[in-house]
């Protein structure tokens, strides 16, 4: 279960170096515009229930894959997978579809995305809506620990001098995908009330990802900082953080509120890092009345 009618909605586009984005848009052309911006081996699994929302209440919605994620091609360049890359990326895809500005929507990584993407045009960026993400580093602060930083060492330690457990670790992440899922929720990674189905989906797409393309990805997600650029974003940001989110834990998330001149900063009680399908309707009712207010 993804976004209703995906498939059939789905081109692909050259970015700036040539690498092949699949992307998505619904909705009038004249109509505000929102883009969707994926977490960390995520595709359009968590705007399952938002996507549908907006595109109701008139919004036009535009989704894209990242470089070597799912519908869009390997990148040419393998070492283009940082988070300036990414956002070179999104604005590829809003030229495409002709948007001169539009909401930025994130989700995890995603708000790395829209934050580096600010940095590149401030000009395009009407507001940004923050889902239960980072704004730098985010492997050092999972269960306010280093743990995330030491892991992705040791993984990419064993990559160099044995490839093969590693991609067999991988690989198993989408083989038995309710095991997967119910280890995720012990560790409080992901929430007990998120749709399992949509679990499984997520699950079974990062099981079938190249393990090295994904080390790289950890790597230039875990280099990005936008702490710069959070002072001088004046323009109105709607933060929503769980919290129970281990990931992205409750203090770096007020501190990121803390230096943002502009911003609604909600808190979900007994929200965890799926944010998007722990609690839809919720998510829904607050982006929808946030963007209203936006675009009145």
């Amino acid at each position: 279960m993804s976004i209703p009618g995906i498939e059939g909605a789905i081109e692909r586009i050259e970015s700036y170096d040539g690498t092949h984005i699949a992307t998505a848009a619904w909705g009038e052309e004249d109509a505000p515009t929102v883009i969707f911006s994926n977490g960390i081996c995520c595709t359009d699994t968590y705007w399952t229930f938002l996507q549908p929302v907006l595109l109701d209440a008139g919004y036009r919605v535009i989704f894209f894959d990242y470089r070597g994620h799912n519908r869009s091609g390997r990148p040419l360049n393998p070492n283009e997978v940082t988070l300036p890359a990414h956002a070179r990326d999104l604005w590829a895809v809003a030229d495409h579809w002709g948007v001169k500005n539009a909401t930025l929507i994130g989700h995890s990584m995603g708000v790395q995305t829209t934050f580096e993407a600010y940095r590149q045009h401030p000009d395009r960026v009407d507001s940004i809506v923050a889902l239960a993400g980072p704004f730098e580093y985010p492997l050092d602060n999972i269960y306010m620990t280093p743990v995330g930083a030491t892991l992705l060492a040791g993984f990419e330690l064993t990559w160099k001098y044995a490839p093969s457990p590693v991609r067999a670790l991988w690989r198993a992440t989408g083989l038995d995908t309710h095991v997967m899922v119910k280890g995720a929720q012990v560790t409080g990674a992901v929430g007990k009330t998120a749709d399992s189905a949509l679990l499984d989906e997520y699950f079974a797409h990062v099981g079938s990802l190249d393990p090295l393309l994904v080390l790289k990805f950890f790597r230039g997600m875990q280099m990005h900082s936008a702490r710069d650029v959070l002072d001088r974003c004046d323009i109105p940001v709607l933060q929503i953080a769980g919290s129970r989110d281990v990931l992205t834990p409750l203090p770096l998330q007020r501190e990121m509120a803390s230096l943002l001149p502009d911003v609604r900063f909600k808190i979900y009680r007994k929200a965890t890092h799926t944010l998007p399908i722990d609690d839809p309707e919720r998510i829904n009712e607050d982006v929808l009345a946030f963007l209203d207010e936006i675009y009145a």
